[in-house]
């Protein structure tokens, strides 16, 4: 049995950039229709529609339910269906814990956990329509063994895993499969503060890698495409981690 996403008809949040457009170029090489969101990158989004024909870019912020009920009507409209949601837009900004205001909290918890929960409002149905599917959610290593100076960050995430387990019971007499994916550090825009700006530091954070490198959006394409595909039919509820073994916690 091959890889193939033929047909399948895939919803990626976040996918102009890092993770989320490696994804979209992987799974539609494999086949599927695929529709994106932004929330500014508008350049981006252009570029990698030129880059996947057939990809559809859609503006929205994972924040807002509304924003969610426009898309997955336009992702219906223009596909005749949608059979997986992937959850991938995200927010990295540090919380300290004796906090000087409150929006840097909020917007954390609002892009990466609350968001998901309008947005699912908006995707279950509709994958209910098409007879079933499945939804993958990115969590992070954060989520699992926490990150100082970034708590709200870790919150969310570890709040990520736990509702991937609990989707997954919720919505398998649907039919749908609910998976996640748990990266460590991975050289993407978003950690490029860290990763990119001071050649000392990236040094120490690969260090701590055993297999040697840190990955790139590439390697948490595959882990995307395989939970999203039969292959993986017999898997829900499970966060597969792809750190490069920095936390071994499987």
């Amino acid at each position: 049995m091959d890889m193939n996403l033929a047909g399948r008809r895939i919803l990626v949040t976040g996918g102009s950039r890092g993770i989320g457009a490696a994804a979209v170029r992987l799974l539609a090489a494999l086949g599927a229709r695929v529709a994106f969101t932004y929330l500014s990158g508008r350049d981006a989004a252009e570029a990698l529609v030129r880059e996947v024909p057939g990809a559809l870019a859609l503006q929205g912020d994972q924040r807002l339910r509304e924003d969610a009920r426009r898309v997955v009507s336009e992702v219906e409209r223009a596909f005749g269906g949608l059979d997986a949601f992937v959850g991938n837009a995200g927010l990295w900004q540090p919380t300290p814990a004796v906090l000087e205001g409150e929006e840097v909290l909020e917007a954390v918890l609002e892009v990466n956990l609350r968001g998901l929960f309008r947005w699912h409002a908006e995707v279950i149905p509709a994958l209910r329509r098409a007879g079933g599917g499945s939804i993958l959610l990115i969590s992070s290593t954060a989520g699992q063994r926490g990150e100082a100076g970034y708590g709200a960050y870790a919150a969310a995430k570890g709040g990520v895993i736990s509702l991937v387990k609990s989707l997954a019971v919720e919505l398998g007499p649907w039919g749908i499969r609910v998976n996640g994916v748990a990266p460590g550090w991975v050289d993407t825009d978003m950690a490029a503060p860290a990763l990119r700006a001071d050649p000392a530091e990236r040094a120490r954070i690969a260090a701590a890698f055993p297999l040697g490198r840190i990955p790139g959006p590439g390697d948490l394409a595959g882990p995307v495409a395989f939970l999203l595909s039969d292959w993986a039919q017999a898997v829900t509820g499970e966060i597969l981690n792809v750190n490069g073994g920095t936390v071994l916690c499987g």
